[in-house]
């Protein structure tokens, strides 16, 4: 990573107007919760969550190349992403040993913990947002795999909290909520930065997290089942906020990782057709024709084709892919299909 996409990644939190509204959204909820008194105990439970599950989603969203979006409600549900909340856990078990080696050792022992802590957290983080495992998370294989596929770019995520733990305690003289709003760039900034540091090397793609055991046939399917319906979600997040593209481009690159790439888009299709507004169905309808006819599967593309004419009777392939689509419905007999296609 050279400097300058160093300093957009450190910045992005101030540069991208979706990022910015996010955190000035959870700075404003974080100092109503901390004036509500008892009330603010529960807005607190609600708040934290969704703040920590918005820095995974940033972090795997600058991981990928894409634009993040402002935090839905589903970010504020007590079930949604639960995988997400594990980085609390890491944090307690790392507050912990730094205590205990502090009791058993003194200072210097808890600057140890604290200084293999803070080098593998950036990991821990990145290969969380990749796999969405809390236990791969920690694997140490898949870690090691993770800062290798990194490289010496990797180093700036723990050099970058070092200095964060620095600038910190420089704060502390300045008004609450300036050194709130302070605090949580902070936070904001570091997530950035690991998923800058990721994106060059299309890590969120490529990386491979080996198994620990060897799962039976019905494992496998069950994890292909929730891998779907978590990248389905997630691309749902931006669409849901009119980024169809974004969530198209998240779905693409899980169905290049899937085991089984037609059954995948078939899987994801059906999905999108139980969707309340069925045209961002259609418009994925038409990637998935375009597959199908880039691999020579003409007969399923048209019984797709056909598919989408029930739902919209103007529906038609993209632009590019028609001429495909015609010499199909010919070869195949379906000349009724083929004189639609033709008509402008």
């Amino acid at each position: 990573m050279n400097a300058n996409k160093l300093v957009r990644a450190v910045f992005f939190p101030l540069t991208e107007t979706s990022v910015l509204l996010a955190m000035v959204v959870f700075w404003l909820l974080a100092a109503l919760a901390g004036a509500a008194g008892f009330l603010g105990i529960w807005l607190t439970l609600i708040v934290l969550p969704a703040l920590f599950r918005y820095q995974l989603f940033l972090l795997e969203a600058q991981a990928r190349g894409l634009k993040p979006q402002p935090p839905g409600v589903e970010f504020f549900s007590l079930t949604h992403g639960i995988w997400m909340l594990f980085p609390v856990v890491v944090a307690v078990a790392i507050g912990w040993a730094a205590i205990a080696s502090y009791s058993a050792g003194g200072t210097v022992a808890m600057l140890a913990i604290l200084a293999v802590a803070g080098f593998f957290y950036p990991a821990i983080l990145g290969v969380l947002a990749i796999t969405h495992s809390p236990l791969q998370s920690v694997n140490p294989v898949a870690l090691h795999r993770f800062i290798s596929e990194c490289g010496i770019s990797y180093s700036i995520a723990p050099i970058y909290l070092l200095l964060i733990a620095f600038l910190m305690p420089m704060t502390r003289d300045f008004a609450p909520s300036v050194r709130a709003l302070v605090e949580m760039f902070f936070v904001f900034s570091f997530h950035s930065v690991i998923g800058a540091v990721i994106e060059p090397r299309g890590i969120a793609d490529n990386v491979y997290i080996p198994d620990a055991d060897v799962p039976s046939e019905r494992d496998i399917l069950d994890d292909i089942e929730k891998s779907r319906v978590a990248a389905l979600g997630h691309a749902y997040g931006f669409i849901s906020r009119d980024n169809r593209e974004g969530g198209f481009q998240h779905i693409f690159s899980e169905i290049e990782k899937d085991p089984d790439p037609v059954a995948a888009w078939n899987w994801y299709f059906d999905k999108m057709l139980g969707w309340e507004q069925q045209q961002h169905a259609l418009f994925f309808a038409q990637h998935y024709i375009h597959d199908m006819l880039a691999h020579g599967e003409r007969v399923p593309a048209l019984k797709v084709i056909m598919r989408c004419r029930l739902i919209d009777a103007h529906f038609k392939p993209a632009p590019d892919d028609i001429p495909a689509a015609i010499q199909a419905a010919e070869s195949s007999g379906n000349i009724e299909l083929a004189a639609v296609l033709k008509q402008g």
